[in-house]
């Protein structure tokens, strides 16, 4: 199984946008799209607020039949703390799962100041327990 960043950059939501709760990740939930748009492909970000940014990708693999697999998507970044909570993390995970011939997406949303961290935020995908691609996105003022 070899997975590929297909394209990377400033994105945003196409169709309906859903909030999943999720106990323990930075702000409490996920937000979870139908699709996404690349709209800007670069690895340096600016945030401000409602500003996405993330990765798509593609498995790949011998069999053509298409088969469903399980696995990790993490976003290292710098610290950050919620004020409400008190947590501080220094990277996001989530437990996915698609279909290796649909292109898949994992992104991030800034909704609050506090999450607008400079510095590296690295985009990993991790299968049977090894990182298969990374992006790794500059945030600057």
């Amino acid at each position: 199984m070899n997975i590929k960043i297909v394209d990377y950059g400033i994105c945003k939501a196409i169709g309906e946008t859903k909030k999943d709760i999720v106990p323990g990740s930075t702000t409490g939930y996920f937000l979870l799209s139908d699709d996404m748009e690349f709209v800007e492909k670069t690895d340096v970000i600016h945030p401000t607020t409602g500003l996405s940014f993330g990765i798509s990708y593609q498995f790949s693999q011998d069999s053509e039949e298409a088969k469903l697999v399980d696995f990790v998507c993490r976003i290292r970044h710098p610290k950050l703390v919620n004020p409400v909570t008190k947590e501080q993390f220094t990277e996001t995970t989530e437990e996915k799962d698609c279909y290796s011939d649909e292109l898949g997406y994992d992104f991030y949303t800034f909704e609050l100041d506090w999450e607008m961290q400079l510095g590296e935020w690295i985009f990993e995908i991790i299968y049977d327990d090894q990182i298969m691609c990374s992006q790794t996105f500059t945030l600057k003022e």
